[in-house]
């Protein structure tokens, strides 16, 4: 039911995305924007033809598919393809949404074809759409970089499995089956991490990589052997990147945590079920040239997690987060990456202050935060990255630094050097030292999940009743606050999907400091409400945690 009533709403052209809603007239200008800077990239990529198509299998009604048919036919009537290459604001935007929309038209048309629902003129009219379409993808996304190219190449191929009536089918497809290996080869890191960096354009690439596979099969072909390796090594990569419990995605760089990938029934499907690692596979573990580090226990002992960001800035959809992590413990993220929100510039959009350093869990000096973006030469590895890992029994340890400089000319010339260490699988100790001259303003920021927060003197900790996080700095910072739902500056924001955004807590430490300068930080999750007696202190380069539970226990730092 209430699938048909969006069907009923579509009829009635109430389109809806990313719940926002506008009403269209009927007939519909595909280049007009009633709201935000996404939304008709959306309509031009016809998702509702899926609800459409349902709806009339499903009621037995014709009014839907004839309306999935009549949406199609009027973009076609309405969008001039002389203007492909001349550029529009969204019909010829980006040829994503002819990568996308061409895969749901072919899709929904090979089922509402038996049924009766597209005549003779209409189908030659969408055939000969769909074939402008293929080669206008096949010029475009050639020699392109990035997510976008596999999107094409996925699009084509889904295209031609669906109707595999052209007559450059051969052509189209061998195409995509050799672009998509050459654009594997140069965008997927030795390590299987794909080069924007982004845990959720990694998985956009793991589930065109498939979409694909299963179409070249459909059309008796196959992806290129060493594709597939690729695709092995990406897979486990995903995996690392999703909290023990399945709730989210690590969120580095452009990602919505709440989209979390599930991938086992699509390998399975492929025979490709191999392909995914056991849980005794998930525990610690550095992928050195995207510059990642998990410092976590192996998923069959334990779930506590800490996602380690000393990678470099990636080939797009940044964020100014280098030195960040996402820490999950006990069933909850307590400190998160605070995700994208919407890919817009309006005063509607978090992101242009999620992107920023003020937005994560690493530091902010003299007010400025980190610039990776004026450093387009360190953007994409070609060498592993000066991450520094050790493992040993009751110990595990990563360090990285920003040192490209702070503030909007990368003009402050500051060094921050963090090592994260996991001890005894109980608790981490997060180790900052910035090196520079003279006296600076430093903020240590730490960005919170959506939750209650209490600070008592310099330590806070959340108030769940099930399992919690205590985190004690071991440096008496002069301000301690708590910003939630700030607005200029913002701080205190989460957008755990695309189009959501709500207040999320970041404890803000700050000091006036004289340069080179070195604190460390406990973060101690535990079970129940109450927190267990802690104490925490640091003698020169070495930590000291004592608590009932474990004893008194010593940690060096090795950064100097």
């Amino acid at each position: 039911p209430q699938e048909v009533r969006q069907a009923e709403e579509t009829l009635a052209h109430r389109f809806r995305f990313y719940d926002e809603t506008h009403q269209l007239p009927e007939e519909i200008d595909w280049d007009f924007n009633p709201g935000t800077g996404h939304w008709t990239h959306d309509l031009n990529r016809f998702s509702y033809l899926h609800t459409l198509t349902r709806a009339s299998l499903g009621t037995g009604d014709p009014r839907f598919g004839r309306k999935a048919v009549g949406l199609i036919l009027a973009w076609i009537a309405r969008c001039d393809f002389g203007r492909a290459f001349v550029g529009t604001p969204y019909v010829f935007g980006s040829y994503l949404n002819q990568a996308i929309h061409c895969e749901t038209w072919s899709g929904c048309l090979r089922q509402l074809l038996p049924e009766g629902m597209v005549n003779p003129p209409e189908l030659l009219r969408i055939l000969k759409s769909l074939h402008d379409q293929l080669s206008y993808l096949e010029i475009v996304t050639n020699g392109h970089a990035g997510n976008w190219p596999t999107i094409g190449y996925r699009g084509m191929l889904a295209t031609l499995a669906a109707l595999p009536l052209f007559r450059d089918t051969d052509r189209f497809a061998g195409y995509c089956i050799r672009a998509l290996a050459a654009q594997i080869d140069e965008q997927v890191l030795p390590d299987g991490v794909q080069d924007e960096l982004t845990p959720h354009y990694h998985s956009v690439v793991i589930n065109n990589l498939l979409t694909a596979l299963r179409s070249a099969r459909s059309l008796g072909r196959d992806l290129e052997p060493r594709t597939l390796s690729t695709l092995r090594k990406m897979v486990h990569y995903q995996q690392q990147t999703i909290v023990p419990d399945g709730s989210a995605q690590v969120a580095f760089n452009d990602s919505d945590p709440a989209a979390v990938p599930r991938l086992a029934e699509t390998l399975a499907r492929e025979g490709l079920g191999e392909f995914l690692s056991p849980p005794e596979r998930l525990g610690p573990e550095r992928f050195p040239y995207a510059g990642v580090a998990f410092l976590r226990q192996r998923q069959d002992r334990g779930d506590l997690y800490l996602a380690f960001d000393g990678g470099p800035y990636g080939r797009s959809h940044q964020h100014e987060d280098k030195l960040s992590f996402w820490l999950f413990a006990y069933g909850r993220s307590f400190l998160v990456d605070p995700g994208r929100h919407l890919y817009d510039r309006s005063s509607a959009s978090y992101r242009p202050h999620l992107v920023t350093t003020r937005a994560h869990s690493t530091l902010l000096v003299d007010g400025a935060g980190q610039r990776s973006a004026g450093r387009p030469e360190t953007w994409i590895p070609k060498d592993p990255v000066p991450l520094i890992w050790d493992e040993k029994e009751g110990e595990i340890r990563a360090s990285a630094a920003y040192d490209l400089g702070y503030g909007p000319d990368n003009a402050i010339a500051v060094v921050h050097r963090r090592e994260i260490v996991f001890l005894r699988e109980r608790f981490w100790v997060v180790f900052d030292r910035l090196e520079g001259d003279g006296e600076r303003r430093i903020e240590s920021r730490f960005q919170f999940a959506p939750c209650a927060l209490r600070v008592d003197g310099p330590r806070a900790q959340t108030c769940f009743e099930d399992a919690n996080l205590l985190l004690i700095p071991s440096v008496p910072f002069a301000d301690v606050r708590v910003e939630e739902a700030c607005e200029n500056p913002r701080g205190g924001w989460y957008s755990s999907r695309y189009g959501r955004i709500e207040p999320a807590p970041c404890l803000s430490l700050s000091a006036a400091v004289r340069l080179p300068f070195s604190a460390a930080t406990l973060l101690f999750p535990y079970r129940g409400p109450t927190p267990p007696p802690v104490a925490f202190a640091v003698e020169g380069h070495t930590a000291f945690v004592e608590t009932p539970e474990t004893g008194r226990i010593a940690v060096t730092s090795s950064l100097s």
